[in-house]
């Protein structure tokens, strides 16, 4: 019996992403176990960039639902993540969660290659930002093997699966989650599937994500992409590279360079203003 595990990012109760995630996960085609977290109700706390997490056998100091998560995700056989689009990206509980890649990293060999699926829902058609981007560039960084993304069109409580087409969709999606992934789509990066593309030069596109380059010319038949250099950004070596090494070496070259930029750290040293909660106030 697969195990799987559906990380909710929506506060709502029977929202749209929890919906499809049990709809995904009752398309796989064999006996499962479906078990939930809705992230919102998870302690994560912001990463604080103390690089303590860099020390091997080191864990984040943040006493926090971390490495609860984290167990339960290795616990998985395969992953369901499902955000709402909020301000054209995802909840924030993804990108809090998605900030503590530089400890989660030290658990690479373990996550990766574990099977995922990613669900994302927007209200209108044209608002959805970089939401399912933004999803699939956080469950890469974990190592985790994208089977398949979509972004589903549903503003209220289960409209998400009101037309039959949405259906056959979420149904496919669950199908790939132990089975053969999909291809990427028109306009999305071939290596990480994200949407987004940067133009440094004319007829030069590059995906921010990954650094997938392609070469944009127009033609008879509508535009032309020519894909060159493949992103490397997401894969194993080049994610155990930037976290277990050069991060590391950062660290250290910090140290031995302390002094030469703390004259430039201790010019803006001074008499600052900072604003705070006066919380006793706030309680009364």
């Amino acid at each position: 019996m697969k195990k799987i595990l559906g990380l909710v990012a929506s506060q709502r109760k029977l929202a749209n992403g929890e919906i499809l995630i049990k709809e995904a996960a009752a398309s796989i085609g064999e006996e499962f176990e479906l078990e939930l977290i809705k992230l919102p109700d998870l302690n994560l706390q912001p990463c604080k960039a103390c690089y303590a997490c860099l020390v091997p056998n080191q864990r984040c100091p943040l006493t926090d639902d971390l490495y609860f998560l984290l167990d339960r995700i290795k616990e998985a056989d395969g992953i369901i993540i499902s955000s709402p689009c909020y301000a054209l990206g995802p909840a924030a509980i993804t990108k809090l969660f998605g900030d503590r890649i530089i400890a989660l990293a030290r658990q690479l060999d373990e996550l990766w290659g574990k099977p995922c699926v990613i669900i994302a829902t927007a209200g209108i058609k044209g608002w959805e930002g970089y939401t399912l981007s933004a999803l699939i560039a956080n469950a890469r960084f974990m190592g985790f093997d994208i089977k398949d993304a979509h972004m589903f069109m549903g503003a209220l409580p289960g409209e998400a699966l009101v037309n039959p087409e949405s259906t056959a969709r979420i149904r496919a999606l669950g199908a790939s989650l132990f089975g053969k992934p999909r291809q990427s789509e028109a306009g999305q990066c071939p290596t990480c599937w994200s949407d987004l593309w940067k133009f440094p030069t004319p007829n030069h596109a590059v995906c921010p994500l990954c650094g997938q380059e392609a070469d944009v010319r127009s033609s008879e038949n509508g535009m032309q992409w020519n894909f060159g250099s493949a992103g490397h950004r997401f894969e194993k070596k080049s994610l155990k590279e930037h976290f277990q090494v050069w991060l590391v070496d950062q660290v250290k070259e910090f140290g031995s360079r302390r002094k030469e930029l703390s004259i430039i750290r201790n010019r803006y040293k001074g008499q600052d203003k900072w604003i705070k909660q006066n919380k006793e106030h706030d309680d009364n």
